[in-house]
């Protein structure tokens, strides 16, 4: 395919090269890097030329890409931009992307221009792992079905669990790992310190002795300890610790590769309780990602090894210009092409992930600087002006990657599995011309979009596409470094940014957004300037000029040093200890004791009080935000104020609409949030159509301390004081416990027991019951005639399970505390017992009413349902209660075979009195 662009030109007049020297591991590089760099951005550049790999096809073609005779451009960052551009001509070369040698010099001149112009800038990559040649012809065995954890599915529980707790097990061991690394090597340092015959000595040298100690405290065995000095005592004079005690365990890396469950918008919001084990694993973790659609979540799990990039919008904006679209689509075509090719030949971590590059050649390229340009162009996200111009960047991105991928196709082929996804990747391209259709951005930038969303729909109906993905939203650190500005909806990371002079003095200034927004807002700029940096000077600081300081006793010399150290100082506390001390003794009186006390404050002793010092401090170092600068309206400073987390989800779900795959940023949570809060923001986030959504949770600060009391050890008794005096013998009784296997006592032929009748919730029961000889029970039957076969029939089977249970010797306690209390319909009043009178289910009655005839139970006897009414009366006893009972409404006349029992009647004794009754504790019998 032909490139159109001509940054190369713009590289000429743009930039300006000059050598700097970087601290790098093992002393300091000289660069040759571009002047308007920071060394924090040039040290992130120099991370990612020592991850270049550096294989090259066979027989790679010399290509004469050179702009002038003398190009400078070819040894800048050390050489590793040019190596880096190098390698992908060759493989394309090699790959037949380019029609011939001027075509690829062109690209390669193009590629290296658009890093250096700050235009794009990739991840870190790998020099060595897994890949498919692309050039050996193999076959390739498609790659295994992905399969994500199902939120609603029972067994996602028990995944979770076992993922937390490899991810805890994990920590602890490289924690553990982490501290036995540093005793060992205190091991090595207290040798190599100490001189003499005696050094190895663990009773001679006491740091020896102090550190080996230490090493035995968090695990180390005493032979690993003894491996360690000798491996010490035997080094070389010239390298006293051993190489192996110097390496270190990463403890950044992350332990497990992230996990995507699928999980319905409704359940995230309920609040279920599988959500909040999600929301549990996801705070602690960071490691778990929660997507709304099967889609959305292969897409998720693509990114992960797509090829990357990230494209620069602001870098495309002039104040005088606007935004230069057909700049900026000519370098997403330009790194759609880049991307092509490196999904062929860089490496993947794992063989599975190169199997599917290979099927599926995803690439991720992602949006950057729109959070700058909205500030550039006066725009905010907080309004739908600046949400709607931000989605129409992100369509821009989107329609030319798309079109560039459906171009590639017609000349190198869709991807492999593009037949069985195209009715769906045609829905989606004629869905996403709809949504730009319905964008009020900017009329030419819309214009723009639909164009090329048109054009790549028409070619992706002949030929397909190169790609199954183009797009993505992702968080990555050091490539927001390279790149200088933020990633996709990142806020601007501050209105400042930093000069460093040729003496290596960090100079803050005003960021080259806040400026650009500053200007078109029509701003006094040394006003906002002074305002967010400060005077860095005390003429004209309030209380703190130096008239008022001479007042106050300092000098001339005195108030010189303190002009010198406001412009690199944070604040007054610092500069003013900058005044000799002997000076301060003399003028104050101030004691050494004081001086070093941590609370010390010379402005204190001056007789300045904290509000003073606060606005004089304002004055000086600014307010480092222009929320309440004068020089703006109300909604102009809105534009400089970072938005809110629900303001950036917001435009995180617009460019969503427009990418290939939901967003991979994390939602950083603050240290010490607790659960429900991270559940309502998942929550947030599924109601608010985000297609994904993942938290990292904010690792503690450095000076968190778990304040946990000393509890000392209960003191020991003095056994031999203690000892009682000995009792006379007695005979022994030598108990043996004999087992015997468990055996069913049946019941006898001819039984008692009694039925009861009841109704639970209007549903009539019969509790049927058997007893053995000595009034214990062996058998239940439950009887519930108007309920249907089913039903029935399991409630009889139930009865007949229990009943075996019992006679097997399974005690009744066991099955009351089983089923009391138990919840399901019918439920509600019961009438026809006497002792109970509501129930909250079938088996809760039953079990009460056995609990009470059968154990004497009576704390589940609640007989008086309206005991606890306000009026605290209850129901009383009846009036015709009788206090006789015959016999023969007690005794069974058939089971007593027709003795006469009307001889016969109970004697109603009192009834058994509660503790409640008596009012008082009796003692026991014994």
């Amino acid at each position: 395919m032909r490139l159109e662009s001509d940054f190369s030109n713009r590289l000429i007049y743009d930039i300006s090269l000059e050598d700097r020297f970087i601290e790098r591991p093992g002393g300091y590089d000289e660069v040759l890097a571009p002047r308007d760099w920071s060394n924090a951005r040039l040290e992130a550049w120099l991370d990612w030329a020592d991850t270049l790999p550096e294989d090259q096809p066979q027989l790679a073609p010399d290509i004469d890409h050179r702009i002038v005779h003398d190009d400078p451009f070819d040894l800048a960052l050390g050489g590793a931009v040019e190596r880096y551009a190098q390698r992908l001509t060759a493989w394309g070369y090699a790959l037949g992307y380019f029609e011939d040698s001027q075509s690829a010099a062109h690209f390669l001149r193009e590629l290296r221009a658009s890093l250096l112009l700050g235009y794009a800038a990739p991840p870190l990559s790998l020099k060595s792992g897994h890949r498919i040649h692309p050039l050996a012809g193999d076959r390739v065995p498609e790659p295994p079905e992905t399969k994500f954890w199902q939120l609603d599915d029972p067994a996602c529980d028990r995944d979770l669990r076992q993922f937390l707790i490899a991810y805890r097990s994990d920590q602890i061991s490289r924690t553990t790992r982490t501290q036995l690394h540093d005793a060992l090597n205190e091991i090595t340092t207290a040798i190599a310190r100490a001189e003499g015959d005696h050094r190895t000595s663990l009773r001679h040298n006491p740091a020896l002795a102090r550190a080996a100690m230490t090493a035995r405290k968090l695990g180390a065995s005493d032979h690993l300890i003894s491996l360690t000095i000798q491996s010490a005592q035997n080094a070389a004079t010239d390298a006293v610790l051993p190489p192996w005690s110097q390496q270190t365990v990463d403890a950044n890396s992350p332990p497990h590769e992230p996990k995507i469950a699928l999980a319905s918008r409704a359940l995230i919001a309920a609040g279920d309780p599988s959500a909040r084990l999600a929301a549990q694993v996801a705070q602690e973790t960071g490691q778990l990602y929660l997507a709304f659609d099967p889609l959305d979540a292969q897409a998720l799990y693509g990114q992960g090894y797509a090829p990357r990039a990230a494209i620069n919008m602001f870098g495309f904006y002039d104040a005088d210009k606007g935004f230069d679209a057909t700049a900026f689509s000519q370098c997403v075509a330009l790194w759609t092409l880049a991307l092509d090719i490196e999904t062929a030949t860089a490496f993947s971590a794992t063989e599975d992930h190169a199997l599917r590059r290979y099927y599926d050649r995803p690439i991720a390229l992602s949006i950057g600087g729109v959070s700058e340009l909205l500030m550039a162009l006066n725009l905010t996200p907080a309004d739908a002006d600046g949400l709607d111009f931000a989605a129409g960047l992100m369509a821009a991105m989107q329609a030319q990657s798309l079109y560039t991928s459906a171009q590639l196709a017609t000349s190198h082929g869709a991807y492999k599995t593009f037949g069985a996804d195209k009715d769906q990747i045609l829905h989606s391209l004629s869905q996403q011309i709809y949504r730009i259709s319905s964008l009020k951005c900017h009329a030419d930038l819309k214009a723009h979009s639909l164009t090329l969303m048109q054009d790549a729909l028409k070619t992706a109906k002949k030929s397909g596409l190169r790609h199954a993905q183009t797009t993505a939203l992702f968080d990555d650190p050091e490539l927001t470094l390279r790149l200088g500005v933020s990633l996709h909806d990142q806020p601007v990371s501050g209105l400042t940014s930093v000069l460093e002079t040729e003496d290596g003095e960090i100079i803050e200034t005003l960021s080259e957004a806040t400026i650009a927004g500053l200007i078109r807002a029509g701003a006094v700029l040394s006003d906002a300037r002074r305002h967010v940096l400060g005077a860095r000077s005390l003429f004209e600081a309030p209380y703190l000029s130096p008239p008022q300081l001479k007042a106050r006793g300092l000098t001339d010399f005195e108030i010189g040093r303190l002009e010198a150290a406001l412009l690199t100082a944070r604040n007054l506390t610092d500069v003013f200890n900058t005044i000799d001390k002997d000076f301060v003794r003399d003028i104050w009186g101030v004691s050494d004791e004081d001086i070093s006390s941590p609370d010390y404050n010379l402005l204190t002793v001056m007789g300045f009080t904290a509000a003073q010092i606060a606005e004089a401090e304002a004055f000086i170092f600014g307010h480092q935000t222009l929320a309440d600068f004068d020089g703006l309206t109300e909604d102009q400073r809105g534009i400089f104020v970072a938005p809110g987390l629900k303001t950036r989800l917001l435009m995180r779900q617009k460019l969503e609409s427009f990418s290939s795959a939901p967003s991979a940023a994390r939602i950083h949570i603050p240290f010490g949030q607790n659960l429900p809060d991270s559940l309502k923001l998942l929550s947030m986030a599924a109601n608010m159509d985000l297609r994904a959504v993942s938290l990292q949770p904010t690792t503690p600060p450095d000076d968190f301390y778990l304040d946990i009391p000393v509890i000392e050890d209960a003191p020991k008794r003095n056994l031999l004081e203690a000892r009682p005096q000995p009792e006379p013998a007695q005979a022994k009784v030598v108990e043996k416990i004999v087992e015997r296997d468990r055996s069913r006592q049946k019941l006898p032929d001819r039984r008692k027991g009694y039925i009861q009748k009841a109704s639970v919730g209007g549903h009539k029961v019969y509790l049927h019951t058997g007893e053995y000889d000595d009034g214990s029970v062996g058998e239940i039957f439950i009887d519930m005639h108007k309920e249907g076969a089913a039903f029935r029939s399991m409630m009889n089977n139930f009865a007949i399970a229990v009943s075996i249970g019992l006679q097997y010797g399974v005690p009744l306690d066991e099955f009351v505390d089983a089923f009391v209390f138990t919840r399901f319909e019918p439920a509600g009043p019961v009438s026809g017992n006497d002792s109970i009178k509501s129930a909250t289910s079938i088996l809760d009655y039953l079990f009460r009413e056995l609990a009470i005839s059968y154990l004497d139970r009576t704390d589940l006897a609640n007989a008086d349902p309206d005991a606890l009414n306000a009026d605290g009366l209850g129901d009383g006893e009846s009036a015709s209660e009788s206090e006789g009972i015959r016999a023969s409404q007690l005794i069974s006349k058939g089971f007593a075979r027709g003795a006469n029992t009307d001889n016969l009647v109970v004697i109603p004794f009192a009834k058994k009195a509660s503790n409640d009754d008596i009012g008082m504790d009796l003692p026991s019998d014994g």
